[in-house]
């Protein structure tokens, strides 16, 4: 995973917190110098506490804070998870202080996600153990209309640029094209575990670019309601996306136990999910949450497959480089 997302991660969890011990009360301010009588500097604000302790206390602390979070987490998640737009409605309508920030909710939520993706599925060889074919050499032979058998990838993993460029050749609207597309196809392919690297790299970072895609898409949906304002959909989409990654860690975690049947238990609950969260969180009624849902979707569908390519493409070509 990225650094940007190891550090949004350390900076989200650190943050949560309104804990910490404020052990330079009564003495000067380290940052304006000013006498310090309270937990934070009366003159600049910083918190009056020191960090120079031994390593372990640090994440003790770190630890104990996150999980207690002044009872902020303990209310933010039961009502993220299975109170559709409750959480958004009670947030924009000025009941911020009880629940964790959507940012920083969002943060943690992705990078728990992608911690789990790419440990749990990366580790299993998503790309570096690919292989073609349905038999035990993962081979792939394709055969040619004039029935001559080309082997493209060995048992080996390792592709005959030749044979590809043959094979790719015959087709109209490849042709001259075709040791350009082999080349650069077979670089990635026999790289697996570089792609694979640059795809975790990538994929972390460009997905963050849906959420104001979606919170254009949600203000558009919603332009005439003149009560709200994109400040509520930007909420919104941050509480949205925060379940999908919090759901998607749990399908991660459980496909494993239960099999297929987590993935169809998810996209139930997803879809009755976003239904109800846009019809609480906007005040619409059931059929207009229903109509908004489905444009969502395939705006939804649409982005993802751009995203997921450019990842691709992107990772490709800092490979071939």
């Amino acid at each position: 995973m990225s650094v940007e997302f190891d550090a949004a991660g350390a900076a989200a969890i650190g943050g949560l917190s309104a804990g910490g011990k404020a052990d330079l009360s009564g003495q000067p301010c380290q940052n304006c110098g000013a006498v310090v009588t309270e937990r934070f500097c009366g003159t600049c604000g910083q918190l009056a506490a020191s960090f120079h302790r031994p390593f372990w206390a640090l994440i003790g602390e770190t630890i104990s804070d996150t999980l207690s979070l002044d009872g902020r987490l303990v209310r933010t998640l039961p009502t993220l998870l299975f109170r559709p737009g409750v959480l958004t409605k009670a947030y924009t309508s000025g009941k911020r202080a009880r629940y964790v920030p959507p940012f920083r909710l969002f943060l943690l939520a992705s990078v728990i996600f992608y911690l789990s993706l790419f440990t749990i599925i990366g580790n299993n060889g998503w790309i570096t153990g690919l292989t073609f074919g349905d038999d035990a050499n993962g081979e792939l032979i394709v055969t040619q209309d004039d029935g001559v058998a080309e082997t493209l990838v060995d048992g080996d993993g390792y592709v005959d640029r030749e044979a590809a460029m043959r094979v790719l050749a015959a087709d109209d609207d490849i042709g001259e094209n075709s040791e350009v597309i082999v080349d650069r196809v077979a670089t990635v392919f026999e790289n697996k575990e570089a792609f694979q690297a640059e795809l975790e790299k990538w994929a972390p970072r460009l997905s963050v670019l849906l959420v104001p895609m979606t919170i254009f898409m949600l203000t558009l949906l919603h332009f005439w309601r003149r009560k709200l304002y994109v400040y509520d959909h930007a909420v919104h989409a941050l509480h949205l996306h925060s379940w999908m990654y919090l759901g998607g860690t749990a399908v991660i975690l459980l496909a494993p136990i239960f099999g297929g049947v987590v993935g169809g238990v998810f996209v139930i609950s997803f879809l009755i999910y976003v239904w109800r969260s846009l019809s609480v969180a906007t005040g619409s009624g059931w059929f207009m949450s229903l109509l908004r849902l489905l444009i969502l979707l395939i705006f939804w569908i649409i982005v993802v497959a751009i995203l997921v390519l450019a990842a691709i493409l992107i990772s490709g070509l800092a490979v071939e480089g």
